[in-house]
């Protein structure tokens, strides 16, 4: 076989086995997208929780952008999600319960969070502070839970994800 046809199958081959080792590397991430800033995380069976804040001139100018602090857990579907009313943030065993609205979704279920006066921004920051702190990370509702990676947490919401205008 030529070399050049041998560096290329050692260049595919080490692609591949790089990118299978990063994708069972998963830590919270960061972002921007019309409009809207995030902070989340997700695991291999596609449980996720992601902060956003949306810019409140875009949501002016798009309707398609929701303003404000909001937060998303989405587990995959089961019939009890679809009317639960609350998701337990469990960190390190300690467990806070937030009022949600569920919306479904063809295979999993949104439960979201907005400010309220039942449950505001002055209760939902110590849940980010102890997301930054934690070891161990799980969500619940309706019987369904996930762990999730804690892994990069501090980072990613080192910047308030609830301080947008």
């Amino acid at each position: 076989m030529p070399n050049i046809i041998k560096d290329a199958v050692a260049v595919i081959a080490l692609t591949v086995t790089a990118s299978a080792g990063s994708a069972q590397e998963v830590a919270w991430g960061t972002g921007y997208q019309m409009g809207t800033s995030y902070a989340g995380v997700s695991n291999a069976q596609k449980a996720r929780l992601s902060f956003y804040c949306g810019d409140s001139a875009a949501a002016k100018a798009n309707p398609a952008i929701r303003g404000g602090p909001y937060l998303t857990v989405s587990l995959p579907k089961a019939p009890a999600l679809e009317t639960a009313r609350s998701v337990e943030v469990v960190l390190d065993g300690k467990a806070t319960a937030i009022p949600v609205e569920p919306k479904s979704d063809i295979d999993s279920v949104e439960l979201n969070w907005k400010p309220s006066p039942a449950f505001g921004l002055a209760q939902m920051k110590p849940v980010i502070a102890g997301l930054r702190k934690a070891k161990a990370i799980e969500v619940r509702a309706a019987g369904q839970s996930a762990s999730l990676p804690s892994k990069g947490a501090d980072k990613a919401l080192a910047d308030d994800p609830l301080g947008c205008t």
